[in-house]
C-alpha cells in the first residue's frame, strides 16, 4: 500500500496505523484528565512512568516530582518494612490482578484510606513490561463504614450485657442464632447449649403440640410484630410467666432474614397483680359487708335507743339510781356504736363513692369549711387563717371533707385556756413536685413516736372521756390523699401544737 504524501522531515504514517495512534492519544488524554481516580503506570520494577490529574489530587505530587520514583513512596513505613509493595506487584503478576483496601501516604505525610487495583501489562510475548495502577480515595466511605461497625459493635455489646431482658435472634426457621446475658439468666441455658436449636425449646409440650411457636413466627411475619404473655420453660423444667415480643428482620432489599425476640420474666409482676386483684376483691367484700352490717345493725340500735328513752320517760320515777345509771350507759354505748358505724361508712365512701376529678379551687373549698364550722369556731373563739391556695384537679367534696376533718381535729385538741389558732398555707413542693399545704395549730401537740399511729383506723392517743370521737377522722384524710395520688404526714411537739402536711398533684387523677 502506498504511503501518504508528506512534507520534508515529517514522518509518514500508514493509513492503517494513523487511526490506532489517534485512538491511543484520545485514551491518554482521557486518563490524564480524570480527577476522581489516580491512574498511572509503573514499569516492571515499580517505577512510576505516568501520572494523571487524579493522582496529583490524591497524592499531592506533580508529575515532575514523582515520575521516575518507586511507587512504594505511597506506602506507610511499616508497610514498606513488611514488603507489601513488592508483594502487591508479585500478586498482580501471578494472579493477573491485585486489589486491596489499605492506608496510603500523601506528599504532606497525611494518610488516607485507598482502594487500589494493580493490573499487569504484557507485550505480545506475554512478558510483563509494566503495571497499570488505579487508586481511589475512600476515606469518607471508610469513616462511614467504621462508624457503622463501631455502632454495631456498641449495640452488640449493649445487647450482650443486658441482663433484665432476654434478647436473641432467630433464623427464618426459628433456630436460635444469638444469645445474650439476659437470655442466659432467664432461660438458664448457656450460649453453646442453645445456638442452632429451635426456640420451641422454651415452650411447654402442650404449647408445642398445639403449634404455638409456629403461629408466633407466622403472626410476626404477616403482621410485623407478635406480642404475648404466657408460660415459658427454663432449663430444668421450671415455668415462668413471660412477656414476649417477636419482630421480623429484613435485609437492605426488604427480604426477611430472621426474627428478633425479646423476653422478660414478669412472674413477680404477675404475682403482684394477682395479689392486687385478690386484695381488691377482699376490699370490695369488706365494703359490702360494712354497708350490709351498718344497715342491719342500725335498726336494732335505734330500737335500743328508743326503748331506753321510753323506759326513762315512763319508768324514770320508779328506777333506782343504779338502774338509771345502767340505762344511761346503755344509751351511751348505743350512740357510740352508731357513731362508729357512720365513721366506717364515711371511710368506705372515700373510694367507693368518690366523684370524678374536676378543676377545684381550694380557696373556695376552705371558704365552705369555714362556713360549716362557723359555730364551733365561734364557741372556741378560734382563729382560722387561710393563705392563697392553688387550683388542682380533685374531687371537691372529698377536698372539703379532708380539710374539715383536719380543722375539726385541731379544734378538738386545743389547749385549755388558749384560743385555738389554725393557719393553712402553701409550703414548698415535695420531691415529686406535688403542691404542699400545711395546717398548723397551737394545740396540745403529740409525741412524734405516734406520728403514724394517728392515721390508723380507730387509733387514739387519748381516752374518749378526755377527747370524744371515733378515732377515724385522720384515717379518712389519708384515704382521700391516697386516692388523689398524694400523701399526708404529721409533726408535733407535746404542748406546742401540731402540723399536718398535705401534698397533692396539681393534675391529680384516677
Amino acid at each position: 500500500m502506498a504511503s501518504i504524501a508528506s512534507l520534508p522531515g515529517e514522518k509518514v504514517l500508514s493509513p492503517d496505523v494513523a487511526p490506532a495512534l489517534q485512538q491511543d492519544g484520545l485514551h491518554r488524554r482521557l486518563v490524564e484528565s480524570v480527577s476522581d481516580y489516580a491512574i498511572y503506570m509503573l514499569d516492571a520494577g515499580g517505577i512510576v512512568s505516568s501520572w494523571n490529574l487524579g493522582a496529583q489530587r490524591f497524592k499531592g505530587y506533580t508529575a515532575d516530582e514523582i515520575i521516575g520514583r518507586h511507587f512504594s513512596l505511597f506506602y506507610t513505613g511499616s508497610d514498606r518494612a513488611a514488603g507489601k509493595p513488592e508483594r502487591a506487584l508479585a500478586t498482580a503478576a501471578r494472579e493477573g490482578r491485585f486489589e486491596d483496601k489499605a492506608w496510603r501516604v500523601r506528599k504532606d505525610g497525611a494518610i488516607f484510606r485507598a482502594h487500589v487495583v494493580i493490573d499487569p501489562i504484557r507485550d505480545d510475548d506475554g512478558t510483563i513490561i509494566g503495571y497499570a495502577k488505579i487508586t481511589r480515595d475512600i476515606s469518607e466511605v471508610y469513616e462511614r463504614e467504621q462508624a457503622l461497625r463501631e455502632s454495631e459493635q456498641r449495640f452488640r455489646h449493649l445487647v450482650s450485657s443486658i441482663t433484665d431482658y432476654a434478647i436473641y435472634m432467630l433464623d427464618l426457621s426459628g433456630n436460635i442464632s444469638s444469645w445474650n446475658a439476659g437470655a442466659e439468666r432467664f432461660k438458664r441455658y448457656s450460649e453453646h447449649e442453645v445456638l442452632g436449636r429451635h426456640f420451641s425449646l422454651f415452650y411447654s409440650p402442650e404449647d408445642v403440640a398445639s403449634g404455638k411457636p409456629a403461629r408466633a413466627l407466622q403472626l410476626a411475619a404477616t403482621e410485623g410484630r407478635f406480642e404475648d404473655h404466657g408460660w415459658r420453660i427454663r432449663k430444668g423444667g421450671e415455668a415462668f410467666w413471660a412477656h414476649v415480643i417477636i419482630d421480623p428482620i429484613f435485609d437492605d432489599d426488604g427480604r426477611p432474614i430472621g426474627f428478633a425476640k425479646i423476653t422478660r420474666d414478669v412472674s413477680e409482676q404477675r404475682a403482684a397483680h394477682l395479689r392486687l386483684l385478690d386484695l381488691t376483691r377482699i376490699n370490695e367484700e369488706l365494703e359490702q359487708f360494712v354497708h350490709v352490717a351498718s344497715h342491719d345493725m342500725r335498726e336494732p340500735l335505734r330500737k335500743i335507743l328508743a326503748f331506753s328513752d321510753c323506759l326513762e320517760v315512763d319508768e324514770g320515777d320508779r328506777l333506782s339510781d343504779d338502774a338509771r345509771l345502767y340505762l344511761h350507759s346503755i344509751s351511751a354505748a348505743a350512740r357510740r356504736m352508731e357513731e362508729l358505724l357512720e365513721s366506717l361508712l364515711r371511710l368506705t365512701r372515700v373510694t367507693s363513692h368518690g366523684q370524678t376529678f374536676e378543676r377545684c379551687d381550694l380557696n373556695a373549698v376552705l371558704a365552705d369549711v369555714r362556713s360549716d364550722l362557723e359555730i364551733p369556731l365561734a364557741e372556741q373563739q378560734a382563729v382560722l387563717a387561710v393563705g392563697d391556695l392553688p387550683l388542682i384537679d380533685a374531687d371537691a367534696t372529698q377536698m372539703r371533707q379532708l380539710f374539715q376533718n383536719i380543722v375539726q381535729n385541731a379544734l378538738k385538741y386545743a389547749r385549755d385556756g388558749r384560743a385555738p389558732r389554725i393557719v393553712i398555707e402553701c409550703v414548698a413542693p415535695d420531691a415529686e413536685g406535688r403542691i404542699g399545704i400545711a395546717v398548723r395549730d397551737n394545740g396540745i401537740g403529740f409525741d412524734m413516736a405516734y406520728c403514724e399511729r394517728i392515721f390508723g383506723v380507730f387509733q387514739r392517743l387519748h381516752t374518749r372521756d378526755q377527747y370524744p370521737g371515733a378515732g377515724i377522722g385522720l384515717a379518712v384524710c389519708r384515704k382521700i390523699c391516697e386516692r388523689h395520688g398524694g400523701t399526708i404526714t404529721a409533726r408535733g411537739t407535746p404542748g406546742e401544737g401540731a402540723v399536718i402536711s398535705v401534698f397533692l398533684p396539681v393534675g391529680a387523677g384516677r
